[in-house]
């Protein structure tokens, strides 16, 4: 099972694009922020494709849209900045947009949006019967933030073994361990170093930041190959090496799953 997602800039223009990366990578579960194209055209063109993608029901959810191969996909909860979805009863997607500090510090709203991300994923878990879950969009904060590192937020560590602990007790109360494979693209012994670069006039600037992440949840570690998640950049970077913003301001990622992960 292959997830691939990517920031699209409101390009209006994206199309060509789309389809080379569905096509190239045999995408399964297309996930894709801020599209502004012609999407009844992308439709047709993802359905007409070797991997023959339908658009799924996010009607509630403007920020994110998502397509699949998969049949039996249904649709949890959508909110104005994430999407649930849930393939053959087993595996919940949650794909994500989160608040961008473009007007200001938005961490302390990001972890909230957290906090209830992962509330809902639970929610829907016990209805489903099933703890898989994987997180992936574009989360406008990095690994290391609050919102997503914290255990009252996400919890997404750096390592975990799949036989850890699935739980943390802080202070009475437990929270679940998440695994967040985006940690290992920090540093510049490998290209790229993050999903967006902004050189910004200001103090505390990486340049590079890992906006678009993947967390997953324990129960999806053993299914997890991790050599084959990837920041994509072909044909999509400028002369110095940073996203292209002709074509989007951020770099795809794409993560693969044993495919029997689902059953059935």
């Amino acid at each position: 099972m292959k997830m691939l997602f990517w920031n699209t800039y409101r390009n209006e223009n994206i199309n060509s694009y789309v389809l080379d990366l569905v096509n190239k990578y045999e995408v399964d579960i297309l996930l894709l922020a801020e599209y502004r194209s012609d999407i009844e055209k992308l439709d047709l063109l993802l359905k007409n494709s070797n991997q023959a993608l339908v658009r799924c029901n996010t009607i509630g959810c403007n920020r994110i849209e998502i397509w699949s191969n998969y049949s039996d996909m249904s649709s949890g909860l959508q909110t104005d900045y994430y999407s649930l979805q849930v393939v053959k009863h087993e595996l919940i997607i949650c794909g994500v947009h989160l608040f961008s500090n473009l007007r200001g510090d938005k961490s302390y709203e990001r972890l909230e949006k957290a906090k209830e991300i992962k509330n809902d994923i639970a929610e829907l878990g016990e209805v489903e019967n099933t703890k898989k879950a994987v997180i992936i969009g574009d989360f406008n904060g990095m690994p290391y933030e609050e919102a997503f590192l914290y255990a009252n937020g996400l919890f997404g560590l750096p390592v975990l073994n799949q036989y850890d602990k699935n739980t943390k007790k802080v202070n009475g109360t437990e929270y679940t361990k998440y695994y967040n494979p985006m940690w290992n693209f920090f540093g510049d012994f490998n290209y790229p170093p993050g999903t967006y670069y902004s050189d910004q006039s200001s103090l505390n600037s990486p340049m590079w930041y890992i906006f678009d992440q993947v967390i997953m949840s324990k129960e999806v570690i053993p299914f997890f190959k991790q050599n084959k998640i990837e920041i994509i950049t072909n044909g999509l970077k400028d002369k110095k090496g940073y996203p292209n913003k002709k074509i989007s301001d951020h770099f795809p990622i794409v993560l693969e799953l044993e495919e029997d992960i689902i059953h059935g």
